[in-house]
């Protein structure tokens, strides 16, 4: 009887080490159902099915852009007659740079994945992609970004040799009192700077600084850089090259 329950022993154990490796490979019921159940992540461009994601090339960059063009989801304000105004969204990807013809250097992507960005006026090229409006924008036609994702002036960074330029209202009178005539479509051509980007890059890859500094004061062309409203006034992004005198 002893012999008969240890050849039965050896025969289960056996039979374990042959369908133990079957078992393995199956895993159980419940993780095989979550491998099956678990759906692939379609990609579209334009209602046109993708094998895989996009990945923008150069200085493109790939932004996701807020649903509305007159109020952002992050409280950019926009008129609602003026299209074409700056608006937020996030970098989905970006591309690695360019290199630059005559010198050979690479000229890094001044954006990354997940930045908060704020737009020029007709920059890039809109597109849909898995569904949602999209847009893709060389970083030149970025004008900077959000710190942290907060639309605040105070977090704003401009890109390259941008500064970020809160408007001066226009006088209504002289110093001796005399009133002045002015229309309400008179563009302002100075305010103080709130905040300067780092500087132009040269076709070396070297950075030029900005000759100007948050804090100081600007003229610059009536028809210079892109108008944006933030809380807090009215602001303009232009170059530092469109500049025409600092005080």
């Amino acid at each position: 009887r002893a012999c008969q329950i240890r050849e039965n022993t050896m025969a289960g154990v056996a039979l374990a080490c042959v369908l133990g490796p079957v078992a393995y490979s199956l895993g159980s019921p419940t993780a095989a159902s979550a491998r099956r159940g678990a759906p692939a992540m379609q990609y579209s461009l334009n209602n046109y099915p993708l094998p895989g994601p996009l990945s923008p090339v150069y200085n493109q960059a790939l932004v996701k852009l807020s649903r509305s063009d007159e109020t952002t989801t992050g409280g950019l304000f926009l008129a609602a007659e003026e299209k074409e105004k700056p608006r937020e969204g996030v970098v989905v990807e970006a591309g690695p740079g360019r290199v630059h013809p005559d010198t050979g250097a690479t000229l890094p992507t001044a954006v990354k994945s997940g930045d908060l960005v704020l737009l020029g006026e007709f920059a890039g090229e809109k597109v849909d992609y898995n569904g949602a409006s999209h847009q893709f924008v060389s970083d030149d036609g970025i004008l900077g970004t959000f710190k942290g994702g907060v639309v605040q002036a105070d977090t704003f960074c401009p890109l390259r040799d941008r500064l970020l330029v809160r408007l001066a209202e226009a006088q209504s009178e002289t110093s001796s009192g005399i009133a002045l005539a002015t229309g309400d479509d008179e563009a302002a051509t100075q305010g103080e700077v709130v905040a300067a980007g780092p500087g132009r890059m040269t076709s070396a890859g070297e950075v030029v600084p900005v000759g100007i500094s948050a804090g100081e004061h600007v003229l610059f062309g009536k028809y210079a850089g892109a108008d944006v409203s933030l809380p807090g006034g009215k602001f303009k992004v232009v170059h530092a090259s469109d500049c025409l005198a600092k005080w």
